[in-house]
Formats: structure tokens, C-alpha cells, sequence
């Protein structure tokens, strides 16, 4: 028995946490549907182009030379040396080489927030230095130098997939027709131009942030399922429990910049 197996029956959070958490140890952290990053300094092949996969834990990037894009809950972003890419817990992105050469620092990073975020620090050579010798000096470094809340870098994309993206990351209930209609734009062209920039429909997209937020709080928290559902914007607990399921079959996916 799982998680699932409780969609439909007794949503107790002192018995649907204690088998979320056990699905989360032996199924999660056991998948191969989940990428896992290696910990330290990697130069990735000359030419990738990664499509959508999913992280179960958090990590942090930290970018040494190269350029790449990534396209993902942060946003469309050109990662570029001295930038830092904090992917929060059930992260889902796709990435494509900008410029050969990519070097890049990964490490496993704390997820307290659930909301990772995108940086700018200026310690290049001393991170990279600390995570030749040890990479969890590397993350110590890396987390005081983000506590001086550096500036956000440049890369950033600001287009309306990216306008809708950040409004979908803040409120993943809102509707997206109406949202397009504020903004003077077909619903068509809406649907059509966000999957061409995310690789994923708005309201898939706006679905599995619901149901981020959700696994979040069914493994962090103490609420009853069907509390936590309805409260996240799913129309009841089975459809929650659905997309539990589709999160997890569809965590695809080959390496991780």
C-alpha cells in the first residue's frame, strides 16, 4: 500500500503522512523516473538538449563557464557564468546548450521554501575551489553568499509565457482565460505560444505546480488530504491523487544541468 491507495478511503494526516512517507523512501528515492544530480564540478558533452524531467530533491547550480537555457517553474532562463540556480523539491525544467563549454557546480541544497529561486553571486573561484576539495564546504559558502541576497542576474526572460509562468508560479489557481483575455490575447494563441516556450500547455503546467504545492504539504505537513486538495485548488482528493500519479510516471528524462 501507498499513498494513492488512500485516495478514496480514510484521509487521516496520522495515516495517509506515515504511508506518504513511506511511498516517498522506497518508491520516490528508488525511481529511475527521477533525475539525481551528482554532487561537484561536472563539463557537460559539447552538445545536449535536455527535454522536460523531474527532480525529487532539491539541488543548487551554480554556473562556472558556458551558457545554457533553461526552461522551467524559475522561468526561461540563459544560466551564464557567476549565476546560481536553485531548484526547489519536484522541480520539472528542460535545458539546451547556449554555448559549448558548460562547467557547472551541483550540489545538494536544503529545501525549506519549496520556491528555489535564480541568483548572481560573485565567489565563482572560490566555490569552484571548495568544491574540488569538499562539496559540502562548497554548499556552506554557497549559502552565505546567497544570505547577503545578492542581485537576481540578467538572464531572465520576460515575455508573456514567461508574464504567465511567474503569475501561475504566485497563484496556481488562477484562470487561464481569463488571464489571456486581460492581456489581449486569443486563449489559442495562449495555449499554442506557452507550449512552444515550456514544452507543456499552461494548464499542465498550472496543474503540476498545484501539485507540487500539494506533495509538499502532504510530506511536510500535517493536514488531511482532502484539506490540503481542496485548499490547493484540485477539484477533490481523487483528482489530487491523480496527479500524484501522473508526477510521478511522467518524471522523465536523461541528465541535469
Amino acid at each position: 500500500m501507498n499513498l494513492f491507495d488512500l485516495a478514496d478511503g480514510d484521509d487521516c494526516i496520522a495515516t495517509s503522512r506515515k504511508f506518504a512517507l513511506k511511498w516517498t523512501v522506497s518508491a520516490l528515492n528508488n525511481s529511475p523516473r527521477f533525475r539525481r544530480i551528482t554532487p561537484g564540478i561536472e563539463t557537460l558533452p559539447g552538445k545536449f538538449s535536455l527535454p522536460r524531467h523531474r527532480h525529487l530533491r532539491a539541488y543548487a547550480t551554480v554556473v562556472l563557464a558556458g551558457c545554457f537555457e533553461e526552461s522551467g517553474y524559475l522561468g526561461r532562463i540563459v544560466a551564464c557564468p557567476g549565476d546560481v540556480l536553485v531548484h526547489s523539491a519536484m522541480d520539472c525544467h528542460a535545458n539546451q546548450m547556449v554555448s559549448a563549454g558548460v562547467r557547472l557546480i551541483r550540489l545538494k541544497w536544503l529545501d525549506a521554501s519549496g520556491t528555489g529561486g535564480l541568483y548572481r553571486v560573485n565567489e565563482v573561484d572560490v566555490l569552484a575551489r571548495a568544491a574540488e576539495r569538499d562539496v559540502d564546504d562548497a554548499t556552506i559558502l554557497l549559502e552565505e553568499a546567497l544570505a547577503r541576497k545578492p542581485a537576481p542576474p540578467p538572464g531572465r526572460r520576460n515575455d508573456w509565457p514567461d508574464m504567465l509562468a511567474a503569475e501561475l508560479a504566485q497563484n496556481a489557481s488562477m484562470e487561464i482565460g481569463e488571464w489571456a483575455e486581460a492581456n489581449n490575447l486569443a486563449r489559442g494563441t495562449v495555449s499554442r505560444g506557452f507550449a512552444a516556450a515550456y514544452g507543456v500547455a499552461p494548464a499542465v503546467f498550472r496543474a503540476e505546480l498545484r501539485t507540487r504545492t500539494a506533495w509538499l504539504r502532504v510530506t511536510r505537513g500535517f493536514d488531511c488530504l482532502s484539506t490540503i486538495a481542496a485548499e490547493t485548488g484540485f477539484a477533490d482528493q481523487a483528482h489530487m491523487t491523480r496527479w500524484f500519479h501522473r508526477l510521478h510516471w511522467r518524471a522523465t528524462g536523461r541528465m541535469a544541468p
